[in-house]
């Protein structure tokens, strides 16, 4: 199997982004018109759409490496030796997360920062714009803020998070439920969107929505996010339905999907997780159970790790385990794509008691990695091996934590020091809380 990413609330915080919008908008729109009323004195209330969509999609990839690394650290998945930064190695495995700290805020106020951009788009430009126009604008914004937020509540979890976007402190957090409710609703209220807004889009997507930039088929990646959601809420059926509406394809390239696309352009981003994996030294390393518990020929493995000849030992941590499922600074990080999905099928399936269906999609994605079938699934080992499939096909994608904690089975991955323990939840964000 080739390697997956080698293929391919306020107004203050908004006018803070606004120069990094502006900046990336120009690297994409070159000398088109941004219709800016006053450019020596930018706010981003000002901006046009296209500028707003493309800063939008630009800070999504903000502090996304970050958050990877902290979800697959706690999730066991792999280790971030960083010598000048303690943290990695020991809040995170401590369960001691400082909600002042960046591990927390850093991933929290980015993913808030493209919500402020949606927002304006969607309380500011639609009046403006023509019917099918504005529909189009409407689905893009409600389902980047679905996404989003959806991100924070994976980090906070029953903290709950803020669903409210006016910057007032004293409005309560969201219970998880209704945090989830409330991503499900924008994720029905942006197809909906989606079904009035023509045949094209007005605006342009990055490469990194090849595929699903015209209404349709930014729908279909709609209903693949509102496949993980419904998963999450424990609503099988409705993720099938989902699941049934999205670019889900058992003879597809397991590949295809929506990616963050980097590259090293004035004013663009790279792709902070790549290393070279054979360097004298590393940070992200895979942890060592991914080898121990890995499957003989499984392509997964071997295709995103490759084993170093000397140990790290780092903060009584130690690997071999190099990562490779990037190969430079400028290759993609998927968002969603259909071998996540054909593995989302088998969970609502498992979920349901279908069986046989869900082993069928499971030896889909199984014969992609060179193994034989999975063994009959049944009541008593379906879900450890859909478990199994996901760690290995999402492989630092950002699933495991929140899988192994969906089902109740954190005290399954392995605790490496005496003393550490495993968070369950992120605490509110400093920010976030009066005083």
């Amino acid at each position: 199997m080739t390697n997956i990413f080698k293929d391919k609330f306020n107004k203050t915080r908004g006018n803070l982004l606004f120069p990094i919008v502006l900046t990336t908008a120009l690297f994409y729109l070159g000398c088109g018109d941004l219709d800016i009323s006053n450019p020596n004195a930018p706010v981003i209330e000002d901006a046009p759409v296209q500028t707003l969509i493309t800063g939008a999609e630009a800070g999504m990839r903000t502090s996304n490496h970050i958050y990877l690394w902290v979800v697959s650290a706690i999730g066991r998945e792999s280790y971030y030796f960083e010598p000048a930064d303690p943290r990695y190695t020991g809040e995170l495995l401590e369960n001691t997360i400082d909600p002042g700290g960046f591990l927390l805020n850093s991933p929290w106020s980015s993913r808030y920062n493209v919500i402020a951009n949606c927002n304006i788009l969607l309380n500011d430009k639609l009046p403006d714009l023509e019917a099918a126009d504005a529909a189009g604008v409407e689905g893009f914004a409600k389902t980047i803020t679905a996404y989003q937020l959806l991100l924070n509540l994976n980090l906070l979890n029953e903290t709950g998070i803020k669903i409210d976007f006016s910057g007032d402190l004293t409005v309560p957090f969201a219970s998880r439920t209704e945090s989830l409710a409330r991503i499900v609703s924008l994720l029905d209220e942006g197809n909906s969107a989606l079904d009035k807004a023509g045949s094209s889009f007005k605006f342009f997507l990055s490469s990194g929505f090849a595929g699903f930039d015209t209404p349709s088929t930014f729908a279909q990646f709609n209903r693949a996010i509102k496949a993980r959601v419904s998963i999450y809420q424990g609503n099988h059926a409705e993720a099938l339905t989902a699941l049934g509406g999205s670019f889900i394809s058992t003879s597809g390239d397991l590949e295809t999907g929506v990616y963050h696309v980097y590259s090293t352009g004035l004013g663009d981003q790279t792709n902070n997780v790549f290393e070279t994996p054979d360097a004298p030294f590393i940070k992200w390393m895979g942890h060592p159970t991914h080898e121990a518990d890995a499957e003989a020929g499984d392509t997964r493995y071997t295709s995103k790790i490759v084993v170093r000849s000397d140990t790290t030992v780092f903060d009584f941590l130690t690997s071999t385990l190099g990562i490779t499922i990037v190969s430079s600074v400028t290759d993609p990080l998927p968002i969603i794509r259909n071998e996540e999905l054909i593995l989302l099928r088998a969970e609502a399936n498992i979920g349901l008691g279908n069986y046989s269906t869900a082993e069928a999609d499971i030896n889909v994605i199984r014969a992609a990695a060179g193994l034989a079938d999975s063994p009959t699934l049944d009541a008593t080992n379906a879900l450890n091996q859909l478990l199994h499939e996901k760690r290995y096909s999402l492989f630092l994608e950002g699933y495991r934590w929140v899988d192994m904690r969906l089902y109740g089975k954190l005290g399954d991955l392995p605790i490496d020091r005496a003393g550490d323990v495993m968070i369950i939840n992120f605490p509110k964000p400093e920010t976030e809380t009066e005083g």
